[in-house]
């Protein structure tokens, strides 16, 4: 029997020790090695959830046909991703969501009907559809995909009629992955028709703020090479060795996240401001010297500038200096409207902490008081825009949060504050332009 062959029938089979040696093997006979590795495959499709459970080629198979970006048998790994989510997740477990959208975009063979036909495939695995969607997304970065193509499709797919799932998630994913702005008046939707799940990214708001972010690791979709050894063998499938500095880095891992979780769980205290230290306001000057014995803000006596940062640091970037080819809430919005945002967001936002720990009174008057100060704001924007109803107000100066939304908060808690002059106000605004 030849290497190749040992190499293959190696890797035939489940086994917990990782076959480096025939991975080596086959990657140095890779043309030899592909009809072979197609024949797995194939046998899986014949065999779907009846094939044994003890034959792994076709897993293998899988990997390698990636690495050796095998465009000729992308239509049998379409297949392949294609089939129902029970009998996937019998033939390929968690490359699933972990190395299946890296496989298919290394094997892509510029078919993009195939692709698309096989993303709204309603009766393919959710999670399947999800991650051959972010195949699609590293194409269109690639400059493969055209813009308008790519965006008519993911409008297709967000009014296509079907049920909640995870797919949706995925397209409220990569709509802000690809900074599509203009697009979410789709994640509005979807987050109306509760299509998404909030566990997922969050309320719309939440996916406002995605849209603007640049994550380092997210800067592609797919892996720019992929390489079946290095991926597979750290997965728990297999024996891990664990030596005296692999338990070393693992004891000092556990260690680091023991601190972190234990910092997390203290609250945090705002931190007291000398007489002699610089003022928190940034003019340089010591504290006794310009702002101790101001009168208070209105913003400022709700609460401090150190815990508004705090509270608005993944609010999106408003930085004077731009990033090339990067987008900004500057760039689609006038001043106005994000001052007016800042504050329903202040008041809005979900702050970190653990909830047993939380004064929901304190939370309450936080949010009545800075949607207080956005109320006059927002009244004075429409009147000089002579904007007449909340959702034309909406179309053109909304960001985070919409007029109907925050107004019904601010009215159950004027209510329940008593503050019965400023919630006529609200009731009159509603009735002339809810």
């Amino acid at each position: 029997m030849g290497e190749l062959q040992k190499a293959i029938e190696e890797i035939t089979c489940m086994s917990r020790k990782f076959p480096a040696k025939a991975f080596e093997t086959i990657g140095k006979n890779k043309e030899e090695a592909i009809p072979y590795l197609r024949k797995a495959i194939e046998k899986a499709l014949e065999e779907k959830d009846e094939l044994d459970d003890s034959y792994q080629l076709h897993f293998y198979a899988l990997y390698l046909l990636g690495e050796f970006e095998d465009r000729e048998f992308f239509p049998k790994i379409i297949e392949l991703a294609s089939l129902p989510g029970e009998i996937l997740d019998y033939l390929i477990g968690d490359t699933i969501t972990t190395g299946l959208k890296d496989i298919v975009y290394h094997t892509y063979n510029g078919d993009l009907k195939l692709l698309k036909n096989a993303v709204v495939n309603e009766e393919a695995d959710e999670y399947a559809r999800a991650g051959l969607l972010e195949v699609m997304g590293q194409l269109y970065q690639d400059g493969t995909l055209e813009e308008q193509e790519w965006k008519s499709f993911i409008k297709e797919c967000v009014y296509s009629g079907e049920e909640f799932s995870y797919f949706y998630n995925g397209l409220g994913r990569v709509i802000c992955q690809c900074h599509f702005v203009d697009m979410l008046p789709e994640i509005r939707y979807m987050a109306e028709q509760e299509l998404i799940d909030e566990y997922d990214v969050g309320e719309y708001s939440a996916y406002v703020d995605y849209m603007f972010e640049y994550k380092e690791y997210e800067k592609r979709f797919c892996e720019s090479a992929l390489d079946a050894a290095d991926t597979l063998r750290g997965w728990a499938m297999f024996e891990q060795e664990d030596g005296p500095l692999k338990s070393k880095k693992r004891a000092e891992a556990y260690k680091k996240l023991k601190q972190e979780a234990r910092k997390e769980s203290m609250q945090e205290k705002t931190p007291k401001i000398g007489r002699n230290d610089p003022c928190p306001c940034g003019s340089g000057k010591k504290y006794k010297f310009c702002c101790l014995n101001k009168p208070k803000s209105p913003i400022d006596s709700i609460e401090s500038l150190q815990e508004r940062t705090k509270a608005l640091e993944y609010y999106p970037c408003l930085e004077n200096e731009k990033q090339e080819r990067r987008i900004y809430l500057a760039d689609y919005f006038d001043q106005e409207s994000i001052e007016i945002d800042k504050l329903l967001y202040l008041g809005l936002m979900p702050r970190p902490g653990w909830i047993w720990l939380k004064d929901e009174k304190a939370e309450e008057d936080r949010c009545r008081k800075y949607l207080s100060l956005a109320f006059p704001m927002f009244m004075d924007k429409a009147e000089k825009e002579e904007v007449k109803t909340f959702k034309e107000y909406d179309q053109k100066y909304s960001i985070h949060y919409f007029c109907e939304d925050w107004i019904e908060v601010l009215l159950r808690l004027l209510k329940k504050n008593g503050d019965k002059a400023l919630y006529a106000q609200v009731v009159k605004c509603r009735k002339k332009m809810g």
